[in-house]
């Protein structure tokens, strides 16, 4: 049949497929309640600091990892390009802009996504080969994730290479994480000893952040947790009182290892067969894409919508990039725009909240909905309700300027494109059984 003969099946016809038949349906109930367990089970730990080569697995020198599914150079958004530009300039690997877009269109850089390699970046997402990056374990299966340390320079601007900025202060800041900040994070890490990331993401819910674009809680906390190890690692008050300033100003500086811990939940909970349950969503600046659990490491996409919410002074929504970013695995894990939403009401909040539960296969056991009484919050999204109820996860996002070189463009709240949703599905509906 050609290609272009293909007609997608209708949603009852893909839902049919699933439900009326008593073997995958029951297949799919216990494939789906034993992903749950397994998220639930999952006990992950910040456990250190370490270079991208030497812990990411399949990080190489020729390799840049972003965020969202796969995506060429060519098609590439301006942040997602700039931050690549910034990544080379970091690695001495291009003197210039035009040299890394040169390498880059030559070939002799290689992009992949950092999902695939176990690993989280928020907004672009660029993690290139000596970068220093977070290393959670899960304690229950010994298995690692990974995400790069925040880049924020603590200006309020957002005027920092994960948002397309490769200007020298931007650079220059990440030689001063790999340089001072990492290893003294590091060397905080193994005094205070294993820091347990969940009791931080709850406490911080139940403190009204959400755990990714809010989090006025959350990274008070975590510095909390480190600052007995900094006041040892840092030989001298000027270089912890600039950790600890940029970390008081950067509000999103706990998001990093936030993410990778939602990461190695999501993980525990992935390649269960004929599992239906969503376990990573995220974008590059063009596409949306998704991973299902009982569809392996196969993406699923759909073109990225464009964040509505607050913008910086000046800017108008034409100037605002599509949807960029792993953060929302955050959302994924039922934090971020699933327990509250940064526009609207609080009204509204709840009924966002209340409407996620219909797609979710459980609510979390460790991360708690206050303004419903403490109800656990939505977990597990499962791609056929979503389908089926045409509901689609609620995600709150930074928002990226449209063209590289330029600070954030604000914040907002926006929903992912159900093409890949129905994708999956179909795909889902054909597994064998």
């Amino acid at each position: 049949m050609n290609s272009q003969d293909f007609v997608k099946p209708s949603i009852d016809e893909i839902l049919q497929k699933v439900h009326d038949h008593p073997k995958r349906r029951e297949a799919t109930h216990q494939a789906n309640a034993e992903t749950i367990k397994r998220m639930k089970q999952a006990n992950p730990t910040l456990i250190g600091i370490g270079k991208a080569e030497e812990h990411i697995p399949g990080m190489r020198d020729n390799l840049i990892l972003h965020a969202g599914p796969p995506i060429t150079w060519n098609n590439a958004s301006g942040p997602l390009k700039g931050a690549i530009i910034g990544g080379l300039l970091f690695e001495g690997m291009a003197k210039n802009k035009e040299e890394a877009a040169e390498m880059m269109k030559d070939g002799e850089v290689d992009l992949e996504p950092c999902h695939d390699h176990g690993a989280v970046g928020p907004m672009a997402g660029i993690i290139t080969h000596s970068m220093s990056v977070y290393i959670v374990e899960d304690q229950s299966s010994g298995r690692r994730t990974y995400s790069n340390i925040s880049d924020d320079l603590g200006d309020y601007l957002g005027s920092s290479v994960r948002f397309g900025v490769f200007e020298k202060p931007a650079v220059d800041h990440l030689h001063w994480i790999e340089n001072t900040l990492a290893p003294a994070l590091g060397q905080a890490i193994e005094e205070v000893g294993h820091i347990d990331l969940l009791p931080i993401i709850g406490r911080s819910l139940l403190m009204g952040d959400d755990c990714h674009v809010t989090m006025d809680a959350a990274t008070p906390l975590f510095l909390r947790e480190l600052m007995p190890g900094l006041i040892k690692a840092c030989g001298n008050q000027e270089t912890l009182t600039s950790i600890v300033n940029l970390i008081y100003n950067d509000s999103l500086f706990a998001l990093n290892p936030i993410m990778a811990t939602c990461k190695a939940i999501a993980t525990a909970g992935s390649s269960v067969e004929h599992s239906s349950i969503v376990t990573t969503m995220a974008r590059n600046g063009t596409e949306f894409g998704i991973k299902v659990s009982g569809l392996g490491d196969q993406w699923f996409t759909g073109l990225a919508e464009v964040g509505h919410g607050q913008l910086m002074p000046g800017l108008s929504p034409s100037d605002v990039n599509r949807d960029m970013g792993d953060s929302a695995i955050t959302e994924t894990l039922g934090l971020g725009g699933t327990v509250k939403s940064i526009s609207g009401s609080s009204q509204d909040a709840r009924n966002i909240t209340l409407q996620m539960y219909g797609i979710a296969q459980a609510e979390s056991d460790a991360f708690r909905v206050p303004s419903l009484d403490g109800r656990g919050s939505p977990m597990g999204f499962d791609i056929l309700k979503i389908v089926e109820k045409n509901i689609r996860p609620s995600i709150n996002s930074g928002l990226a300027h449209k063209h590289m070189n330029h600070p954030s463009a604000g914040v907002g709240s926006l929903h992912p494109p159900m093409e890949a949703f129905v994708d999956a599905a179909i795909a889902f509906s054909d597994l064998e059984i």
